[in-house]
């Protein structure tokens, strides 16, 4: 299907639509460079990037060494803190998109000061990837996935400092954690895909 991409406006050009949200944002990346206007990101543009750089550090610590046999333990405090701060981000990005500015660290807080629909979303991408994703974990109800909020939600600040309070039992479960983030990306993709393509259509 084709989808037009407007920038305040002004037609940039038209592109084959996939319905794959990283997919989509890629090739309207590449129009908006190629064709667009130069100016300044959006901040839920900016705040979008950021949450998906901290998310693909994450990926390259637990493929180079948390995946390997043995793992290497001293790379679990920079995964958790990488994988619960892009959490944290999608978060408030999803929530920006939808009129909302939040702030603070802890992810149960954040996710509940959601507006409904930013809910709503997520509970949509959560029964299209729960069936397809490598990393869904049996995970099939917005109960489940609030059980991962449950374990990850100070994770930014406890990993951080673990130094400071070694005798603290923490826990970290990759899989739902990874796909919590994977839910909140492909949310936060598809919304800015149609804000890029809503206009004049």
């Amino acid at each position: 299907m084709k989808k037009r991409l407007h920038h305040n406006g002004v037609l940039i050009g038209e592109f084959d639509f996939t319905g794959d949200d990283i997919r989509d944002v890629e090739i309207v990346d590449k129009l908006l460079a190629e064709r667009g206007p130069k100016q300044a990101a959006t901040l839920e543009r900016s705040m979008f990037n950021q949450a998906n750089s901290f998310a693909s550090a994450s990926a390259d610590i637990f493929e180079k060494h948390l995946l390997k046999t043995p793992p290497n333990g001293a790379a679990m405090s920079p995964f958790v803190v990488n994988i619960a701060f892009s959490i944290e981000l999608f978060i408030k990005t999803l929530s920006v998109q939808h009129g909302k500015t939040l702030h603070g660290h802890e992810i149960k807080k954040l996710f509940k000061k959601l507006p409904g629909a930013a809910k709503d979303e997520i509970g949509h991408h959560l029964g299209r990837l729960c069936t397809t994703s490598q990393w869904a974990d049996e995970i099939k109800t917005m109960d489940e996935l609030r059980n991962v909020l449950d374990e990850i939600n100070t994770a930014f600040i406890d990993w951080r400092y673990l130094h400071e309070n070694p005798t603290k039992r923490l826990k970290i479960t990759f899989k739902p954690a990874i796909f919590l983030s994977e839910i909140l990306h492909a949310a936060c993709a598809e919304n800015l895909v149609k804000g890029m393509t809503s206009k004049n259509q």
